[in-house]
């Protein structure tokens, strides 16, 4: 009994739902690992005098939406480190006015940014619906990665699940 039981988890553990694939991040070096057939949008955003061609690719799995989105940094950019961490600063601003960093009473609380690379959590309830966001932001002289794991339930993403997406995208 004990055997089939096992059995049952580990297949249970191996579920088709999290079906994850390798995609390459242009120009990055980088790879991110999504949990199912990625949807892949372009748009040019405006920071400051620079025009930036952002790509976003997300996935859906377990009830957990997958997200990376990275941007090539324009030359005059890629010299200009000021710029680049006002660029970062102006990223979590962005996240800040559509959600709450986990700890914080409210969206006007002083905010602390969390330095590149590092997991961090924000919050929104959306007409009672508590949505949850695992993210993190790389920052490098040539680009810069954007993850997020978001989930409807207010809890944590699977962490197993989030470890493998956060892991590719921190080599």
């Amino acid at each position: 009994m004990t055997a089939v039981l096992a059995a049952l988890w580990m297949l249970a553990a191996c579920s088709p739902e999290f079906n994850w694939r390798k995609v390459q991040l242009e120009q990055t070096g980088l790879s991110a690992m999504l949990p199912g057939k990625p949807s892949t949008s372009h748009r040019v955003l405006d920071f400051e005098q620079y025009p930036l061609d952002f790509y976003l690719t997300t996935a859906t799995a377990g009830g957990q939406i997958y997200t990376v989105g990275h941007v090539i940094l324009p030359a005059q950019l890629q010299q200009d480190p000021a710029a680049r961490e006002r660029l970062y600063e102006a990223l979590h601003e962005s996240l800040r006015a559509k959600f709450v960093p986990d700890g914080q009473a409210s969206q006007k609380s002083a905010v602390q940014i969390p330095p590149p690379g590092q997991i961090f959590y924000m919050t929104r309830d959306v007409g009672g619906v508590a949505l949850r966001l695992d993210a993190m932001i790389r920052m490098e002289p040539g680009w810069l990665v954007q993850g997020f794991v978001m989930t409807d339930s207010g809890k944590a993403p699977d962490a197993a699940q989030a470890k493998i997406f956060f892991d590719g995208l921190a080599r």
